[in-house]
């Protein structure tokens, strides 16, 4: 059949009767596209873990050589990914703590990733099936935790940064320069350096060499090695500094590897089922898991196994793409331990292997319509599915837009969760919904007793209502269970509880226990400076002031950096006004 002569009739295969002067249409389709569904991202404000990564990662907010050195030599919140916190220091930079400046530049890499993935798709398939698969990519409301979520930066960068690495080692490939491996190892240490989800590159180099039909030559099988050896080093990394603590690997890998194993096809089929119908959408996903080998396992297993036999039976560029699908996924199918089990965001990249698949399938269905009006109608199936993944997307983003919006559509989605109801309950008091939002965090701690939703619970009565027996009933309850989450800074907190509940003695003894874990803890520093000013140790409380607010860069604004710890807007302006006045101040 004479593809050329259907592609003159049809949309998606304009790509293709381009001449050079037009070849930025096909990417100028893709922007508009891009910025017309994600555009009111911009005026979002900072939901669920963004407090984390901006408002209190002290590290990011400016370009000094000491917050750099900080940046590149420590890990944050479990994990090492320097790449992405220097780009939110350089968006604080412009931004400060302004939503908007750090929306643009995560719409900016992701427009950028559209853009890079049909140049990339075209040097490996049709121009046609590259432009559709873009289009997907581009419209699928899955991606939008990923695009709409200031913390999902590293995701968006490090799929940016795979994306010039294997276009370098495409070019390695076809010009065998070593300029262009250095470069390709390059970017991929930068991608590594964002997020660690894409580790399994090599895995993708190797197949890519498998689907060209390359011979395995010396020097082809050297450069694989070293991609490999990269990851392995890369991987060690990672897994170290998420899993430091014995306690967080237990916590963080339920039922151990025989467990996660049984449960994979679960796992496999979801991501599939939301690839072509994604719904629900939600920031907390549940997963049933079997903890006894049944039929559902049974059955699920002889699909995983069919996907398989079908791939081998398939020719080198849909295994390309089908192993595209379930490489990308392999480092969250919870073979390594990992506290979540299933997201939306974990389709980012993944998901596109799906989409090459699909729109081959599409024109290999098409291309045998020997009529116009039967092309133009499969094309107008394809619009409609394209439309409804932009309607869905347009209509799923606003629950983005806050983090109250964000937990009060989750948690329908995740009612048996106290993960969901404790974050629902914070956004509720963040919005002064003090009674709504400590009845969720009750609802959490009924579900399930941690000392991480015990603390949160403490926090709202000591600082929400103001029943301070009660917040140190929570606060007693989590430090009796012990673990990781009993912190620097929860000694801070049971040490400011007691004082406001007149237990001078105990709040003493609380500040020593903190101190003890980490004397610098921003938290400690703060509140041992209002007891040492309470008790009218006016330099000593000076000194640790001081040194909490050079830690944490905050100079400029004080006020508002004391009273995030310290919960009384009244004290800290008196506190601010007796120090400043002191006698102390005029030496």
């Amino acid at each position: 059949m004479n593809t050329s002569r259907n592609n003159s009739y049809t949309f998606f295969g304009f790509p293709e009767r381009i001449d050079a002067r037009q070849r930025f249409l096909p990417y100028a389709l893709l922007l508009a596209v891009t910025f017309a569904l994600y555009a009111t991202t911009l005026y979002f404000y900072f939901a669920w873990d963004d407090i984390a990564y901006v408002e209190r990662n002290y590290r990011i907010h400016g370009l000094s050589l000491a917050r750099l050195w900080a940046i590149w030599t420590s890990t944050y919140l479990g994990h090492y990914a320097p790449i992405q916190h220097t780009f939110l220091a350089i968006l604080h930079s412009f931004s400060g703590l302004e939503a908007m400046g750090y929306h643009l530049g995560q719409l900016l890499v992701h427009a950028g990733c559209v853009c890079l993935l049909y140049f990339i798709l075209k040097k490996l398939e049709a121009p046609r099936i590259a432009l559709l698969a873009s289009l997907l990519f581009a419209v699928h409301p899955a991606n939008i935790e990923t695009v709409a979520w200031i913390s999902e930066t590293k995701s968006t960068l490090a799929f940016f940064f795979f994306l010039l690495s294997f276009w370098f080692f495409i070019r390695l490939r076809e010009r065998e320069r070593w300029s262009d491996g250095i470069l390709c190892s390059l970017l991929f240490i930068l991608s590594l350096l964002a997020k660690v989800n894409t580790i399994v590159a090599p895995a993708i180099f190797l197949l890519y060499d498998y689907k060209q039909g390359f011979s395995f030559k010396k020097s082809r099988v050297g450069s694989l090695g070293w991609f490999f050896l990269m990851s392995a080093i890369f991987t060690a990394i990672h897994l170290s500094a998420f899993y430091a603590s014995q306690d967080t690997l237990e916590t963080s890998y339920y039922g151990g590897l025989g467990l996660h194993l049984q449960n994979f096809p679960q796992l496999v089929l979801f991501y599939i089922r939301m690839v072509v119908f994604p719904h629900p959408l939600s920031a907390w996903q549940m997963a049933v898991i079997y903890e006894d080998f049944n039929w559902v396992l049974g059955v699920g297993w002889c699909a995983v196994l069919g996907i398989f036999w079908l791939l081998y039976r398939s020719n080198r560029s849909m295994q390309f793409w089908g192993l595209w699908f379930f490489v990308f996924l392999a480092p969250v199918l919870q073979i390594v331990p990992f506290p979540i089990w299933i997201a939306d965001r974990y389709l980012y990249i993944p998901a596109i292997g799906m989409f090459v698949l699909g729109s081959k399938l599409f024109f290999l269905v098409g291309d045998r319509f020997a009529r116009l009006w039967q092309r133009l109608g499969w094309e107008m199936v394809m619009g409609a599915v394209l439309l409804a993944f932009a309607w869905h997307t347009q209509n799923h983003l606003p629950v983005w837009s806050n983090n109250l919006t964000l937990w009060a559509a989750t948690t329908q989605t995740c009612m048996t969760s106290a993960y969901c109801h404790n974050n629902l309950g914070l956004a509720l008091l963040q919005n002064g919904k003090t009674e709504q939002g400590v009845k969720e965090l009750i609802r959490a701690v009924e579900i399930r007793a941690h000392p991480r939703y015990l603390t949160y619970l403490g926090d709202a009565y000591t600082l929400g209502v103001r029943d301070y027996r009660q917040g140190l009933i929570a606060y007693n309850m989590a430090l009796e269970q012990g673990g990781s989450y009993i912190t620097a800074e929860f000694y801070s907190k049971l040490a400011r509880a007691h004082y406001w509940a007149g237990n001078p003695e105990q709040a003493t003894r609380a500040m020593e226990a903190g101190k003890n874990l980490d004397a610098n803890d921003p938290s400690v520093l703060v509140i041992d400076g209002f007891l040492q000013w309470k008790q009218g140790n006016f330099e000593d409380a000076r000194q640790s002031l001081r040194t909490a607010l050079i830690l944490t860069g905050q100079t400029s604004n004080p006020a508002s950096f004391l009273y995030r710890f310290w919960g009384d807007a009244g004290e800290v302006g008196r506190l601010l006004s007796d120090l400043r006045s002191s006698p102390e101040q005029n030496r």
